[in-house]
């Protein structure tokens, strides 16, 4: 049964960040842009056998906690899905979903006593944070980004989310004839925010090689902008060129400092991963270490390691840190740091990680600590050989609350007792969360 318009009240809202409640036939029905309370005219765009999908196109009675959101292409844009959420209420609605997911698995009874699940540390800025915007650019040479689970493209004039240098770059390129062209013959266009040298960096995703006329409209960009300091080119069938103009056109890396008793300067390749919200990720820096508490003599190993963001601040207290990660740029990028910050009891290798742990067990090799910081799946099968090569502690850094709560459960069956949960809201006006777990295996004395 599908009618078109149902009016309904949205129980609660679930991972994924969509309200629950049901069809007139009784089946479950996922709606975003509500909140738990809400009465609301849902038109409904999807249905299966058992559930349903729909988005409100009237809310019939709001409750507390709404809000008008602040960007204009809200609803429209498929990035944001809960800009009509007031802050306060965008962080009770995490702690919510992560909870309740948590009461859904085994491990409730110890996950959810007192002081185990901690109350989650909110961000500063709520707006302005992401130090990287990646638009979309449609078959008209316009920049912007998709709508919710389509490839259509919105063109944004500026994002809400986006660091205020960012914002600034796009409108001045959006002017410029030099961008226009080489807008007509790109897919997608990324803005980047380098702390280092308080500088923006485009790179341009191209549908063809590049030619001499790109580059020159590169140097004009670079010319013509103030704040855009290098541009860079790359294809699905060509490797990246670049950097083109500015000041710092030597450098292929992008960098921040971290701000600490002992500063940690961390670079990075462009096109390759980095936190987007710095500010978040030194207060989660902060909260890995204090989980960790590294002795001496401890040995370490960092798995998902990227370009050190975990292992290097953890390296100064321990005796000593293997990182393990797939991607070759961040492991160039993780061995630059270990240079340059004089960390010398870091070393970093490139494999995949699920085979690099299973020779470290066949070995039989050992770790007072494991930290990993998976991809959106989770550890998966990875959970047992990770509880196996934890001699006393493990430190999981979670994107994804439900395989998080999943994995848990495995290295709780491996004699790991849960010590910590903190929530770490490192994406306000997005349902999607990030979670620091730290597990102690039974027995083991700090």
């Amino acid at each position: 049964m599908n009618c078109n318009n149902q009016v309904v009240t949205i129980s609660k809202i679930v991972n994924g960040g969509y309200g629950l409640s049901e069809t007139v036939d009784g089946k479950k029905l996922f709606v975003r842009h509500c909140l738990p309370g809400e009465t609301v005219s849902v038109q409904i765009t999807d249905e299966k056998k058992r559930i349903a999908f729909g988005h409100a196109v009237k809310i019939c009675t709001p409750v507390s906690g709404r809000t008008t959101p602040p960007c204009p292409y809200y609803g429209k844009c498929g990035g944001c899905d809960l800009q009509h959420a007031d802050y306060q209420t965008q962080l009770r609605l995490k702690e919510t979903i992560l909870e309740e997911l948590l009461a859904r698995s085994p491990v409730a009874d110890t996950a959810l006593k007192s002081g185990v699940l901690r109350p989650i540390v909110g961000a500063d800025q709520p707006l302005g944070y992401r130090q990287r915007i990646r638009l979309k650019i449609d078959g008209r040479g316009k920049p912007g980004f998709t709508h919710f689970r389509s490839h259509k493209v919105i063109e944004v004039a500026q994002c809400q989310l986006a660091a205020e240098p960012l914002n600034t770059c796009l409108s001045s390129l959006r002017a410029q004839a030099s961008f226009k062209s080489l807008a007509a013959v790109a897919e997608e266009g990324e803005l980047l925010f380098d702390e280092l040298s308080a500088t923006v960096v485009l790179r341009l995703l191209l549908k063809r090689p590049v030619r001499p006329a790109d580059r020159r409209h590169a140097l004009d960009l670079t010319a013509a902008i103030a704040t855009l300091d290098r541009v860079f080119f790359h294809g699905r069938k060509f490797a990246q060129e670049g950097p083109i103009g500015g000041e710092e056109a030597q450098s292929k890396l992008l960098g921040v400092t971290c701000d600490a008793a002992e500063p940690l300067t961390l670079r990075w390749e462009v096109g390759g991963f980095s936190q987007v919200n710095q500010r978040q990720n030194l207060k989660m820096i902060e909260l890995v270490q204090q989980g960790a508490r590294p002795g001496p003599s401890d040995q370490i190993l960092d798995l998902y390691c990227g370009m050190g963001n975990f292992s290097l601040p953890l390296a100064r207290e321990a005796a000593g840190v293997i990182g393990i990660e797939g991607q070759g740029s961040a492991i160039r990028s993780a061995r630059r740091n270990s240079e340059y910050n004089r960390i010398t009891n870091c070393s970093f290798i490139k494999s995949e990680v699920a085979s690099a742990c299973r020779k470290l067990v066949d070995d039989g090799a050992r770790f007072d600590l494991v930290v990993c910081d998976p991809p959106r799946r989770g550890l998966g099968s990875l959970a047992g050989l990770v509880g196996t090569l934890a001699r006393r502690k493990v430190i999981y850094v979670s994107c994804d609350p439900a395989t998080l709560v999943r994995d848990l459960q495995v290295l709780v069956d491996l004699g790991l007792s849960i010590k910590t949960i903190q929530p770490v809201d490192m994406f306000p006006q997005t349902h999607h969360l990030e979670t620091v777990a730290v597990l102690e295996k039974k027995g083991s004395s700090q």
